[in-house]
């Protein structure tokens, strides 16, 4: 038997991870994993207990919850052997979709036994870490206003609506970022350490957390109109095509000013101030992957 830890968020996704916990566990037994379950209480417990788990030895760190209990997880286990195993559970769970796992918890622990063991890049904005992207821009401000019963609830429906509102209100204030020593301006970007955004969006199509570095797709367009555009084409994966949009790949980027705007980490509104610097750890993480490559 494999050496485990199943943390698990029991408020993520409308509390599905709560309800299918004995179900994953009775099908990671049978796989072949020894897996202790502990549910988290409160913001940063799962770091904790990611690094207890990492500490006392265990092969494998499963992970059931949204994408925010997935950073908080990675972030335990960053620099150490203990890989991260994602069983999603929240609401969009972009990470596990890149990695190849299927959309719900149970069904994602079945194929563990036949997923292999990865290197993964971890970014840094700050003293922050993420795994999948730091953005600024309409998202980050939509994601700063959400009400969290309403998305609990509503799940993306909830979303949506709070996207459209902050549309019709949001003053797309101009970002200063330095891209590898070059000077920049827009009204969003995105540094993407995967390809996909906000579920199976490809905002960064040649993303890749292997490869140690970044890639930044910066908008330059302003207003409604042309950030509605901008929003098609991401949804119909022709945005990179657009004279307003670069993609760039960089080693480190800094956030010179941000009036106005705020900055979303993996899903999750960042506190600090401008500037900001991101850049990739010097220490990886390990995930258990259903595809070669995210």
């Amino acid at each position: 038997m494999r050496p485990s830890v199943l943390i698990y968020n029991p408020k993520s996704g409308r509390q599905q991870a709560a309800h299918l916990l004995a179900q994953v566990l009775d099908v990671l037994a049978r796989a072949g994993f020894e897996v202790e379950p502990i549910a988290t209480r409160g913001p940063g417990d799962a770091t904790r207990l990611a690094q207890e788990a990492a500490i006392s030895g265990k092969e494998i760190a499963f992970a059931m919850g949204g994408d925010g209990t997935l950073r908080e997880v990675g972030r335990g286990l960053l620099g150490t052997e203990t890989v991260l195993a994602p069983l999603p559970a929240g609401t969009t769970n972009v990470l596990a979709f890149a990695l190849g796992l299927p959309r719900d918890p149970l069904t994602a622990a079945q194929v563990m036994s036949s997923c292999r063991r990865r290197s993964f890049d971890i970014g840094l904005v700050g003293r922050e870490p993420f795994l999948m992207q730091v953005s600024a821009g309409l998202d980050a401000s939509v994601m700063a206003q959400q009400n969290a019963k309403a998305k609990k609830r509503f799940g993306k429906a909830a979303v949506a609506w709070t996207g459209l509102c902050q549309w019709m209100t949001y003053g797309f204030p101009e970002i200063e970022l330095c891209l590898d020593g070059r000077a920049e301006q827009c009204s969003f970007f995105a540094a993407c350490n995967i390809p996909h955004y906000a579920g199976s969006f490809r905002m960064a199509p040649k993303a890749d957390p292997g490869d140690g570095l970044l890639d930044v797709v910066v908008f330059r367009g302003r207003g409604r109109s042309a950030t509605l555009g901008f929003a098609r084409d991401v949804a119909l994966s022709r945005h990179v095509e657009r004279s307003d949009v670069e993609v760039s790949r960089v080693k480190e980027l800094e956030i010179v000013n941000l009036p106005e705007a705020r900055v979303q980490v993996d899903g999750d509104i960042l506190a600090e101030p401008s500037p900001l610097k991101i850049s990739l750890s010097a220490q990886h993480l390990w995930v258990l992957s259903h595809v070669d490559r995210a």
